[in-house]
């Protein structure tokens, strides 16, 4: 057997497909590819398949993460290249990788996504890529979270770990974390940055591309974080020590 990690694009008409749907997606692109899936044991087998995190209906991506453990096979290659033929317009397999014996699955490695975001051309807001740099700099950015045991108050600014701004084009480049232990969605932060300049916020405004998935890896006494599937030291970023 064969346990394997794939990097994946989600964009156009796709988009607007949940993470259910998405699942129930891959499972027929397997099927019609004609991949040598492993399937669970029981009275009710199904596909051994892991997502590393959903990705909110309506946004897009070219960094999603699925592991999958295969029978057989003849490389890690031709099983790409099998469900790329058969993928519709808006998912494609960029990446392929096989993984060691023990390692994680990639929902449990989670640490952070990288965003480029942008509002809406039908939101009227000026400026608000210098209003919103100008919040950024505060020492603390607090909200109020929902979890499943009610709402808690959380400090954004520790789960801010990099952003760069891109005036011109009025966007930002946002990694936030994003583990099973804490997350920060793009509609959080903007929300607040909203009610700071006194207006009203709607998720309709905001447009998300999610750029990448990053894994966290411990490194002696520090911890650095770095995409899933990866050749390049440069796009490490230390996050303590």
């Amino acid at each position: 057997m064969n346990k394997l990690r794939l990097k994946f694009s989600k964009n156009g008409p796709i988009k607007f497909i949940g993470h259910l749907d998405l699942m129930r997606y891959f499972q027929k692109a397997i099927r019609r590819a004609d991949i040598d899936i492993k399937y669970s044991e029981g009275f009710s087998p199904h596909q051994v398949l892991s997502f590393a995190q959903p990705l909110s209906v309506g946004a897009t991506s070219d960094g999603e993460y699925l592991d999958m453990t295969v029978n057989s096979m003849i490389s890690a290659k031709d099983v790409m290249d099998r469900l790329n033929s058969v993928m519709n317009e808006g998912v494609e397999i960029l990446a392929i990788t096989e993984l060691k014996e023990g390692e994680d699955k990639a929902m449990t490695l989670s640490a952070a996504a990288k965003y480029s975001l942008r509002l809406r051309p039908s939101c009227d807001f000026p400026e608000w890529t210098y209003k919103m740099e100008e919040y950024l700099k505060k020492d603390t950015l607090p909200a109020m979270k929902k979890t499943k045991s009610g709402e808690k108050e959380i400090d954004m600014k520790q789960m801010l770990f990099d952003y760069s701004f891109d005036h011109e084009n009025s966007s930002v480049e946002m990694l936030l974390s994003m583990s099973s232990k804490e997350t920060l969605k793009p509609a959080l932060l903007y929300e607040y940055f909203f009610k700071s300049a006194g207006r009203e916020f709607d998720t309709k405004f905001l447009d998300i591309h999610r750029i990448d998935i990053y894994r966290s890896v411990n490194d002696g006494d520090k911890t650095y974080i770095e995409p899933f599937i990866t050749d390049d030291i440069n796009e490490r970023i230390y996050i303590n020590g």
